[in-house]
Formats: C-alpha cells, sequence, structure tokens
C-alpha cells in the first residue's frame, strides 16, 4: 500500500512541469497577449521589434529564429522586413479605435484579427484602417505569435513568415557579395 502510495505521488510531482506544456489554451488568454502586444504602441509607444529583448514574451521562438537567420544573411543594411509587422507601419502616432477579435480554431492555434488606426481621428483617411491577422500557436504553454497577416490592403497581402522563408531561400541560392 505505501509503496503504490509512493508511485502515484512520483508520477504527480514527475508530471508537473509538463503540465504547462500541453495545457488548453483559450480565447481569453489569446486576446490578453494581443491586448499586451498593443499596449506598446498606445499613445506613440516604443512597439515591438524582433530585437527586442522582450520579443520572446510575445513572438515564436522560430519566427524569432526566421528573422535572425534573415539578418544575418543578408548584407548589414538590408532587411526583408524594414516596417512593423504588428502596426503595419513604420511610424505611428499611436492605436486609435483598436479591436481585436480571436477566434479559437483548436486549443493548439489561434486566430487573432486587429483592425485600428495609426492616425488620429483628424488624420483618418478612408481606407488607411490596418488590418492584422496573427496565427497564435502555444509555446512553453502560451501563446505565442506564428505568423502575421496584413490584410490591410487586399491586393497585397502577405505572411510575415513566407516574407522571410523566401528570402533566406532566395539569398542561400542567390548570395549577396561579401564586402571588404
Amino acid at each position: 500500500m505505501r509503496a503504490k502510495r509512493f508511485c502515484t505521488i512520483v508520477f504527480f510531482v514527475a508530471a508537473i512541469p509538463f503540465s504547462n506544456l500541453s495545457r488548453a489554451q483559450d480565447a481569453a488568454s489569446a486576446k490578453i497577449l494581443m491586448e499586451n502586444v498593443y499596449r506598446h504602441y498606445q499613445n506613440g509607444g516604443d512597439g515591438i521589434e524582433f530585437r527586442d529583448t522582450r520579443a520572446s514574451l510575445y513572438f515564436h521562438s522560430s519566427l524569432l529564429a526566421l528573422e535572425k537567420a534573415d539578418i544575418k544573411a543578408n548584407s548589414p543594411d538590408i532587411q526583408a522586413i524594414d516596417w512593423d509587422p504588428i502596426c503595419g507601419c513604420q511610424d505611428w502616432a499611436g492605436i486609435w479605435d483598436l479591436k481585436i477579435d480571436i477566434t479559437l480554431e483548436t486549443p493548439q492555434r489561434a486566430i487573432a484579427r486587429a483592425t485600428f488606426w495609426v492616425n488620429p481621428p483628424s488624420d483618418q483617411v478612408e481606407g488607411s484602417q490596418k488590418k492584422i491577422e496573427f496565427t497564435l500557436i502555444p509555446e512553453r504553454g502560451e501563446w505565442r505569435i506564428y505568423d502575421i497577416l496584413d490584410k490591410s490592403d487586399p491586393k497585397s497581402t502577405f505572411s510575415v513568415r513566407k516574407l522571410l522563408e523566401n528570402d533566406l531561400a532566395s539569398l542561400r541560392s542567390h548570395p549577396a557579395p561579401v564586402s571588404h
């Protein structure tokens, strides 16, 4: 009886570190992540860059690794992503009229759709509302941004992940000249 009780206790104690890895995710926690992301853009905030020390709190490690590999493969003054994909812009004075909708596809995949303006109401121009879609997947038990689609212009929707993958593939087949 003692051995059985001991084995049961050992099993549950051993399972604790893995419980976070397989924990089911929900739409509320996905929305919290996206609200935290956009807090960095309010009132002309500093945003979140891939190279930011806090990036791993928001971006999936595989997306960060793609960006790092792309930077390493390119010449120092050229980057595949030279804008901020979270706001779909290079400059912003803040975020206005932010709406975030979450669709939970599975406990391991969610889609977050953010619509907003990067201009104050007095400077908003018809058709310039931002529409950004995020694919979220869990990493270490927490939602992280796996991909970003800018759907602001229906004629030029693109995936940040695919852009980085394509740029890396192109650089591997046609390496940039080495400068001395």
